[in-house]
């Protein structure tokens, strides 16, 4: 079904509704963002007003600057209760994947996303699925609707959703299609540069740097395969674990790079590779949570991530070695061989 066929199925599920409820995953990026506001964007332009909420935290320098400096309407799903929405749509993310803030017996009535299709069962009953793993964001999913609609993308929302398509293709050049090319080259012209600088280049809290030299002090190196993994210990924003897989990733030598951190009763893990091979980055993180109660994980070939949920009968630091040496095994690395990186 071609993406005009996709828009008149939508516009049949919601015409005539009051409001709609758009939800990212949980601690969204700039992706998941720029899609919730770009299909606000499309539903307004259809006479339907929209809520747009998140899960978990944005805590990340550049998404609050993004949300900040385009004035988008996003706020935390604890302001509102879900189960007062007919239609709820759900972008950049897929139900019972575990990183959306739905509660499992709620089940959305749209899901768009462009990450691999999962629980097959439960897509069947939502009533408008379009996933497209052959694009590299859902940001490029959408801008295709906002265009096929004939639909004037305003100078903020050409900027969110190029970032969103820049910022999950680490620029075009990771998980990108020639679709992903294409329509950001179209959305640049209207591209607020200065503005997106600003968003891409924030002003840094003294602790994002306390973290990473905590981090890079609990790195451990593993030579011979390429391997780095480090352990942040105690964070208040998870998506640091991102932010220092993303760095150690550059490290001359590396290919592969497994981070952890942990906050409340939750672990949170970052997977990078610069590798093809043998296993995709996200094959092998859903390896590492495989028969873990609470564990949820998934991704692209070179980069994913996942976490787990203590329960009662886990132990935080066992967990852990466990998912280390699943990872290692899965890599084919002795852990005996690794060395602190400084």
């Amino acid at each position: 079904m071609n993406t005009g066929e996709k828009l008149k199925e939508l516009y049949q599920l919601v015409k005539n509704k009051r409001k709609v409820l758009i939800v990212t995953h949980t601690n969204p990026d700039p992706d998941s963002i720029a899609s919730a506001y770009a299909m606000r964007h499309l539903f307004a332009t259809w006479g339907i007003n929209t809520v747009l909420v998140y899960g978990g935290i944005i805590g990340r320098a550049e998404n609050k600057a993004m949300i900040n400096r385009l004035r988008i309407p996003i706020k935390s799903i604890q302001t509102i209760n879900p189960f007062n929405f007919k239609i709820i749509s759900l972008v950049d993310a897929q139900p019972s994947s575990g990183n959306t803030p739905l509660a499992p017996s709620l089940l959305p009535s749209i899901v768009i996303d462009h990450h691999p299709a999962r629980k097959a069962s439960l897509l069947k009953k939502v009533p408008f699925v379009d996933i497209r793993p052959e694009y590299g964001s859902t940001s490029t999913i959408v801008t295709e609707y906002l265009l096929e609609e004939g639909i004037d993308i305003s100078r903020r929302l050409a900027t969110a959703l190029y970032y969103g398509i820049k910022s999950d293709t680490r620029d075009l050049g990771r998980n990108a299609y020639e679709v992903d090319v294409k329509l950001s080259t179209e959305l640049y012209p209207k591209v607020l540069v200065k503005t997106l600088s600003q968003i891409e280049y924030p002003r840094l809290p003294r602790e994002y740097f306390r973290i990473l030299q905590k981090a890079l002090g609990r790195t451990t190196w593993y030579p011979s395969k390429g391997i780095l993994i480090s352990e942040l210990g105690d964070v208040i924003d998870p998506d640091m674990v991102a932010v220092v897989a993303d760095f150690l990733i550059r490290v001359e030598g590396a290919r592969w790079v497994l981070a952890f951190g942990d906050r409340n009763h939750e672990i949170f893990f970052s997977l990078r590779t610069t590798s093809y091979q043998k296993s995709s980055a996200d094959k092998l993180a859903r390896g590492l949570i495989k028969g873990i109660e609470g564990g949820s994980a998934g991704g692209h070939d070179v980069t994913a991530g996942g976490r787990v949920g203590l329960v009662p009968s886990q132990e935080k630091e066992e967990l852990k070695e466990k998912l280390r040496g699943r990872f290692l095994k899965g890599l084919g690395c002795n852990a005996a061989k690794g060395i602190p990186l400084f």
